[in-house]
């Protein structure tokens, strides 16, 4: 049976010290929905409020890990809009 498509992708890359990707991998490691998406590159896929919730939360902690960059791409595919 195939697998619905995700209703939010989220892709980001993170700039700072080394601290941050492991503060990030660590905030959204419970939501289940962290990918790896190349190099430097992190992807969130899954339900929207799920994706937002973990995004918010890897946001939190990639700035209160001492990032200084932050590049955040979403996607939400034409057959997962309402």
């Amino acid at each position: 049976m195939p697998v619905p498509p995700a209703e939010l992708t989220v892709h980001f890359t993170i700039e700072g010290p080394d601290e941050v990707r492991s503060a990030v991998l660590d905030a959204v490691r419970p939501s289940g929905l962290a990918r790896e998406a190349g190099p430097a590159e992190l992807m969130l896929a899954g339900p929207r409020n799920q994706v937002l919730t973990a995004l918010g939360e890897a946001l939190e902690a990639a700035l209160d890990a001492g990032a200084h960059g932050l590049d955040v791409r979403l996607e939400a595919p034409t057959e997962s809009r309402g």
